[in-house]
């Protein structure tokens, strides 16, 4: 009697491990998806996918027309009518940067709104744009470090492009704990820029 007990107790077993390595497997497979799946929402979800129209009023139109180019947009917290974007671009030796407020497409035509719409020149030096613009906005962890942080601010996406290189990430400027330089010098700049 015992042996068909311990025969259906080894049978058991086998089935149970099956079972359990086919889970595991399973584990592992869905843990891949997700990480690739994130991958490519990080790749894509932040970026830009057109112009605003208020902006094209102001010629701003294609993001491969320099050597490099960094595009700043501001997204104001708080229902605004308008939003800003920053664009330093390198044409050979020579840097460039404007910073341009435009309206929302909902508020364009409104008369009352147009003293808001600016075209600035920012005259950066060379110098204050390389502490900022330079090869380590390219790397992976220019994550937006919101944990445990409560932020009602303005949120900032940046476009990074380096002849064929290019990198999107979305900021704050209450933002702690990054360990990429080019960024803090980005959020400190910003913050001089913004609160002018």
């Amino acid at each position: 009697m015992k042996h068909p007990l311990n025969i259906i107790f080894l049978i058991l077993t086998l089935f149970s491990c099956k079972n359990q390595s086919n889970s595991e497997l399973k584990k592992v497979e869905l843990k891949a998806e997700i990480v690739k799946t994130e991958k490519e929402e990080s790749k894509d979800v932040n970026k830009l996918k057109t112009i605003p129209n208020d902006l094209r009023k102001f010629g701003v139109f294609d993001f491969f027309d320099s050597d490099e180019i960094m595009r700043i947009w501001r997204f104001p917290e708080g229902g605004a009518v308008f939003e800003e974007l920053i664009e330093i671009k390198r044409n050979g030796k020579e840097w460039s940067s404007i910073r341009y407020t435009y309206l929302l497409d909902e508020y364009i035509e409104k008369p009352e709104y147009q003293k808001i719409r600016k075209k600035q020149t920012l005259k950066l030096k060379k110098e204050q744009i390389l502490k900022f613009i330079n090869k380590e906005l390219l790397l992976e962890n220019i994550k937006p470090n919101k944990e445990d942080q409560i932020c009602l601010c303005d949120i900032y996406l940046g476009e990074y492009r380096l002849n064929n290189e290019q990198n999107y990430f979305e900021f704050f400027l209450g933002e702690k704990g990054n360990n990429n330089i080019s960024k803090v010098n980005l959020m400190k700049f910003l913050d001089e820029i913004i609160s002018e």
